[in-house]
């Protein structure tokens, strides 16, 4: 199984946008709101070269935004779809 952590914030039509394309691939996913300037702050530890949301990691490896969700949309589901038959 592959761990997927979505950083977002409530406003963030992106993250929503990330959120239901893991939704409706039945992908479950751990977010992280990080709406608070002290949330934000930690994401920032964790990933430097952050600066927006959403970020999407796969077993901890960052992939990227949802742009580059949908640019990699076939290999990634590929990827968590034979992640999730072993």
């Amino acid at each position: 199984m592959v761990h997927v952590e979505v950083y977002t914030k409530s406003n963030c039509t992106f993250c929503a946008k990330a959120k239901t394309w893991f939704q409706d691939h039945g992908i479950a996913y751990t977010e992280h709101d990080v709406s608070s300037a002290a949330a934000f702050s930690e994401m920032k530890q964790r990933l430097p070269e952050a600066r927006t949301v959403p970020q999407i990691l796969m077993d901890g490896h960052l992939i990227g935004g949802y742009d580059t969700l949908k640019e990699y949309e076939k290999p990634l589901l590929s990827k968590l779809e034979a992640a999730k038959a072993s």
